[in-house]
């Protein structure tokens, strides 16, 4: 029995029955807007589907695949993080904007993505655009060559790129807190670089979240 036509349906339908799941979670909720919003993901109006570097064309010295860390999971974190108005947030490796949909239902200030893939970058903005969300903007560039970072206290990493892209952001986050002392929080999914981020001497582990399926670190740096 060829078992590939099997796997094949399973890796698509999966994503489409969880996605259909945690919408009705939220019409159960009388989220009415996250419904509707999970809801068009979940039947593929809105492109939230894994791509891989071959897909994009990305070198694997400075990215990873790409795949949706939005949804249910993720602003459960952000729930616990008491998100205000005065709060701005970057998403590195933001991909085609699954994060950013998340974060446009909190009220940060600002709220920007920043991408690697000219291809990633112009779904995910067409993607904001279908659902009505002007609050957020998305940068095509590497993430080590963004660093207008002063007017952002929060920064989003779903393990986008390997070890010595993330010194390097963190590098320019750094320079951005000696310049414009304050206090910064990092929200680190699936943290394969943890040893590089407390290896920085700036920032620690202050807690670990609970995700669905994914560990999830959060650090924040000390204020004198």
């Amino acid at each position: 029995m060829n078992k590939y036509p099997v796997r094949c349906f399973r890796e698509r339908a999966l994503p489409i029955l969880r996605g259909v799941k945690n919408a009705f979670f939220l019409f159960y909720k009388r989220d009415w807007q996250g419904f509707i919003t999970r809801l068009r993901i979940a039947v593929g109006q809105v492109d939230l589907r894994l791509s891989s570097l071959e897909d994009v064309g990305l070198p694997e010295e400075r990215a990873h695949y790409y795949a949706d860390s939005g949804g249910i999971a993720l602003e459960k974190i952000l729930r616990q993080l008491g998100i205000s108005s005065g709060d701005a947030i970057v998403d590195f490796g933001c991909g085609k904007g699954g994060a950013l949909i998340s974060f446009a239902r909190y009220p940060f200030a600002k709220i920007t993505g920043v991408e690697l893939s000219p291809e990633l970058s112009a779904i995910a903005r067409e993607n904001l655009k279908k659902l009505g969300i002007d609050k957020v903007a998305v940068e095509c560039c590497d993430a080590s060559d963004f660093k207008e970072l002063h007017d952002f206290n929060y920064f989003y990493f779903f393990d986008p790129f390997p070890c010595p892209v993330l010194k390097e952001v963190l590098g320019n986050i750094e320079d951005s807190i000696d310049q414009h002392p304050r206090k910064v929080t990092l929200i680190y999914l699936n943290p394969h670089c943890h040893a590089e981020v407390e290896s920085s001497s700036v920032f620690c582990k202050v807690k670990e979240l609970k995700h669905f399926e994914h560990q999830c670190y959060v650090y924040e740096n000390a204020l004198d």
